[in-house]
């Protein structure tokens, strides 16, 4: 399994693909600091909206480093499906860290926020960033390797599932029954909920019930994905 993870860090690499979704999102964090005295949490949520997006693309693009045939050759290399699976999602994982690593760190090295950074800061930090970032994998491997990814639409398809996510609130004010319909979609609002509310934080019950439901629905969407690509490769 380590030469396997290995194996496709070095193809990914290689493979320049790596390249655009890393430098997009180095622009956009260097772009949103380059004045200082910006708010804390309302930047950190602009940052976590960005890295969902980014890992939706780099999760896409790792899912496309080989054709069929390849693939098929490292499914009886590995001797499990699922192996290549968890393998793909592993190196994901260390592409989102890196980001958020970025995306927290590098405001603060650079002294740009207008007020002093507090631990509950950085604990939403790096809740927002990590669960947005497992959203963007989630979608952007649903869209690469189920039944439904089609590799015409299979971007577009992310991009309106990402957007209808961020737009759960506003959708639901129009229309109440929709919630229950857009329960399928990540709840990346309710994650960057507390992001949204000034640099002054008290953390109640709904802050946990939200993080509940996030792990919960990751919990759900990756036993769906196994069982669809399962499926679909079968």
């Amino acid at each position: 399994m380590t030469g396997f993870i290995r194996y496709q860090f070095i193809s990914y690499v290689r493979s320049l693909k790596i390249i655009p979704p890393l430098t997009v999102f180095g622009a956009w964090v260097f772009i949103l600091y380059a004045y200082k005295g910006v708010p804390i949490l309302s930047s950190y949520a602009v940052t976590s909206i960005a890295i969902y997006l980014i890992m939706t693309w780099v999760a896409m693009s790792v899912f496309s480093i080989e054709e069929e045939s390849e693939k098929h050759i490292l499914f009886v290399q590995l001797g499990s499906k699922q192996r290549f699976l968890w393998g793909k999602w592993f190196i994901c994982l260390m592409i989102a860290l890196l980001l958020e690593a970025l995306a927290i760190s590098y405001p603060v090295l650079m002294n740009n926020f207008k007020g002093v950074i507090k631990p509950v800061h950085y604990g939403l930090a790096i809740y927002s960033h990590f669960f947005l970032a497992l959203f963007g994998i989630i979608v952007g491997t649903f869209f690469s390797i189920t039944s439904y990814a089609s590799k015409k639409y299979a971007w577009l398809s992310a991009v309106f599932v990402i957007v209808v996510s961020l737009a759960y609130e506003a959708l639901i004010s129009k229309l109440v029954l929709l919630k229950w319909v857009l329960m399928i979609f990540p709840p990346a609002v309710n994650v960057i909920k507390y992001l949204s509310n000034g640099d002054v934080v008290d953390i109640k019950l709904d802050f946990w019930l939200y993080a509940s439901w996030s792990i919960v629905y990751i919990l759900i969407a990756v036993l769906v994905i196994i069982k669809m690509f399962l499926k679909k490769e079968s």
